[in-house]
C-alpha cells in the first residue's frame, strides 16, 4: 500500500515538473520585414489577402530547415555570376531569387511541365531565347547560358507589362495567359489580377526567399562560408571536331574523367558529342597541354 502510495506521489511530480523542462522551449515564430519590395515595388502588406498570401510562402519557408540551409550553401556558389550579370544589364538584383524559386540552385531539375535546368524552361522558350536542344546537348542545363536566356526573357517581359512583378509572374505562368488574363479582368496590377494560384503564389514565394536569403541570421541561420559550396573553378576550351567523339576520349585529352566532365558540362546528353564546335568547362590547369593530349587521342 505504501509502495503504491509512493509511485502515485512520484508519478504527480512528474507531471508537475517534467512537462516545463520538456516543453519549455517554444518554438520561435519569426516575421519578415515591416516592409516590402520586390525589384523597387513597394508590396501592399497593408492589404489582408496580400498579408495572408506572403504569411504563407514565408512559414512555409523559413521553417523549413533543410531547404533553406542548402539554399544558402547553394547560393554561395551561383549568386555572384548572376549578380555580376545583372548589375552588367542594369537589371533588379531580386531577379536573381527567381532562380531559387524555380529550382533551388538545382541543375538536374525537371518538373511536369517538361520545364528543365536551374530556370526551368521549357523546350520551345528555351529555343526562341538561343538555347540549343536536341539528342546532343540541351544547353537549358547550363547555368550560365540558361542564366543569359532567362534575363534576355525577363527584359523582354517587363518591357511587354511594364512592371517587374507582372513581368516575374508571366515568367511562370507564360506571357500569353498573362496578357489574356489582364485584358479580360481589366487590370494592370499584380496584386489585383486573379491568375493560376501556383502563379499567385509564385511572386511571395520569392518574396520570401529574399527576405530570409537576404538576413538569414535573422531567422537563426548562420552558415559558415567554409561550409558553403564555392564557386566553379575552371577553364575552358574550344573543341573542334570532325568526327563523333566520345566523353572518355575527351575526358583522356583533358587529364580528367568522364564523370567530371558530365559534371562540369551538364548540357551533354550522351555518352560522346557529335562534329562540330564545343566549348567545354574543364578542371582549373588542365587547358595546358590539351591540344598535344587531344591529337594523341585523334591517333588513337
Amino acid at each position: 500500500m505504501i509502495y503504491r502510495l509512493l509511485i502515485s506521489l512520484l508519478c504527480l511530480l512528474l507531471l508537475v515538473w517534467v512537462p516545463p523542462l520538456v516543453h519549455g522551449q517554444q518554438i520561435p515564430v519569426h516575421q519578415w520585414p515591416d516592409t516590402l519590395t520586390l525589384c523597387g515595388e513597394r508590396v501592399p502588406l497593408e492589404r489582408q489577402d496580400v498579408w495572408e498570401m506572403m504569411d504563407q510562402s514565408f512559414v512555409s519557408s523559413v521553417y523549413n530547415q533543410p531547404q533553406v540551409i542548402l539554399w544558402i550553401k547553394r547560393a554561395h556558389r551561383y549568386f555572384p555570376y548572376v549578380e555580376k550579370r545583372l548589375r552588367e544589364r542594369k537589371l533588379p538584383d531580386d531577379l536573381k531569387y527567381i532562380a531559387v524559386v524555380e529550382s533551388a540552385l538545382k541543375t538536374y531539375v525537371t518538373s511536369s511541365a517538361q520545364a528543365v535546368g536551374p530556370w526551368q524552361f521549357i523546350n520551345g522558350t528555351g529555343k526562341r531565347y538561343g538555347l540549343r536542344s536536341d539528342r546532343w546537348i540541351d544547353e537549358r542545363y547550363n547555368f550560365e547560358l540558361a542564366t543569359n536566356a532567362a534575363l534576355n526573357y525577363l527584359t523582354d517581359l517587363h518591357k511587354e507589362f511594364k512592371n517587374w512583378p507582372l513581368a516575374i509572374a508571366a515568367y511562370n505562368c507564360g506571357e500569353n495567359r498573362m496578357a489574356k488574363a489582364l485584358s479580360a479582368q481589366g487590370v494592370n496590377n499584380f496584386y489585383d489580377a486573379d491568375l493560376p494560384l501556383e502563379t499567385e503564389a509564385y511572386i511571395f514565394r520569392i518574396l520570401a526567399a529574399k527576405s530570409i536569403l537576404s538576413n538569414p541570421a535573422a531567422y537563426g541561420y548562420s552558415i559558415p562560408a567554409a561550409k558553403r559550396y564555392p564557386p566553379f573553378e575552371y577553364d575552358e576550351i574550344d573543341l573542334s571536331l570532325h568526327q563523333e567523339m566520345s566523353i572518355t576520349a575527351i575526358a583522356r585529352a583533358c587529364d580528367t574523367t568522364y564523370k567530371i566532365i558530365k559534371e562540369m558540362n551538364p548540357e551533354i546528353r550522351q555518352n560522346a558529342l557529335p562534329s562540330g564546335n564545343f566549348k567545354l568547362r574543364i578542371p582549373r590547369g588542365k587547358a595546358l597541354g590539351f591540344n598535344a593530349r587531344f591529337k594523341k587521342e585523334l591517333s588513337r
